[in-house]
């Protein structure tokens, strides 16, 4: 087990963050965010023992983490930090052998169960087509996979990355968050880990910890801290909502009448199939009402995100005459009607009276295909 014990952590006579009071067991995954410049990069080197705290204690399964032998502590945990390596002409066998470094002799030779370690550690990590390749002609990707492959060669008991998907693209950013999660289930691995992606963290992390304005200002399950009013705070976000929901943001509304000729839109939807058309009718920014929805329905959390104005009833309750009322009165000032084919069942059937309503008044009817070319024409 690791655990920080009041831990402030700096430069000088420059705080960085102060009072850190973080747990972490074999098994766990701890996911450190926050913006830019707050200092998880500074925590995490001193809780690698690369800084020395300015206060403060940081514990491995009771021992202080700072008064161990380097090649003691090398035994315990691994670090990967976001630095670029230039190795020269060392292929990834060579990479990941330098991982067994503490338990090889003063010449720094590898034993045949030496070689079967670097081995299986590229297997874990499905980089075992890498190791005879040039390391400067590996991709970002591939490169992450052999710096975390040296990593588990050293057999650790804790691992910390800084920033591992930094240099990724979608792809290998996925593949290296679900290896994090196969690291600490199947090596019983505690993790450490800091992260810009809160989506990804949030699907991996046990616990997680925001940093903002020096001090931690949230820290547990993530699934229990990383609400709308904390989210917005930590990045103090102005032009878009987290949702809990979504597990992201959602840009708010913010009506442009110049753009587009002040069009007012009304969007008639539900079950996921109107979050695509309300994604684009924001960043085109139209004048837009979302109806009928239950609170319940997907389609209302992202327009609620959004800040948008929404008819709607309470969860599992079918739509009333009131609300159907409602929603007339503001198809009445509507110039489109963009109906997107949502399932329709005992609870939303009134919703099939806004169509033809909006034939009655005449309105721009816009069924939404799946393809969002059909909405140029409004």
């Amino acid at each position: 087990m690791l655990k920080t014990e009041n831990l402030t952590v700096g430069y000088n006579d420059y705080v960085v963050v102060e009072n850190a009071n973080l747990e972490i067991k074999e098994g766990e995954i701890l996911c450190i965010i926050g913006p830019n410049g707050v200092g998880k990069s500074t925590l995490l080197k001193t809780i690698a023992t690369y800084l020395k705290p300015k206060t403060g204690l940081v514990y491995l399964n009771a021992e202080k983490i700072h008064e161990l032998k380097p090649k003691e502590l090398a035994k315990e945990m691994a670090v990967v930090l976001t630095d670029r390596v230039n190795p020269g002409n060392m292929t990834g066998f060579d990479i990941i052998a330098i991982g067994r470094h503490p338990y090889t002799d003063l010449f720094g030779r590898l034993s045949d169960e030496d070689k079967l370690i670097v081995t299986n550690a590229a297997i874990s990590v499905n980089a075992e087509h890498l190791l005879l390749k040039n390391f400067f002609e590996m991709s970002d990707g591939e490169k992450q996979k052999i710096m975390i492959a040296r990593s588990i060669a050293q057999e650790p008991n804790v691992l910390i990355l800084d920033e591992p998907t930094s240099f990724l693209d979608a792809k290998h950013k996925i593949e290296l968050t679900l290896l994090l999660r196969k690291l600490a289930t199947e090596k019983n691995l505690a993790i450490i880990v800091t992260l810009h992606d809160i989506e990804l963290g949030l699907r991996i992390a046990d616990k997680m910890a925001l940093i903002k304005d020096h001090k931690i200002i949230a820290y547990g399950y993530p699934e229990n801290i990383m609400d709308k009013k904390t989210v917005n705070s930590l990045y103090d976000l102005n032009n878009a909502n987290y949702s809990s929901l979504i597990g992201y943001f959602e840009l708010k509304n913010e009506f442009n009448d110049k753009k587009n000729g002040n069009k007012k839109v009304f969007v008639n939807c539900g079950g996921g199939t109107g979050s695509g058309v309300l994604r684009y009718l924001v960043k085109n920014g139209y004048d837009i009402t979302v109806g009928i929805l239950q609170k319940n329905d997907i389609d209302y959390a992202v327009a609620e995100s959004m800040e948008l104005d929404i008819i709607c009833e309470e969860a599992f309750c079918k739509i009333s005459n009131e609300k159907l009322k409602e929603a007339f009165k503001e198809l009445d000032s509507a110039d489109v009607f963009i109906n997107t084919n949502y399932p329709v069942g005992d609870m939303n059937i009134l919703n099939l009276n806004l169509l033809e309503q909006a034939q009655k008044l005449g309105k721009l009817i816009i069924t939404y295909d799946g393809n969002i070319q059909c909405l140029k024409d409004i």
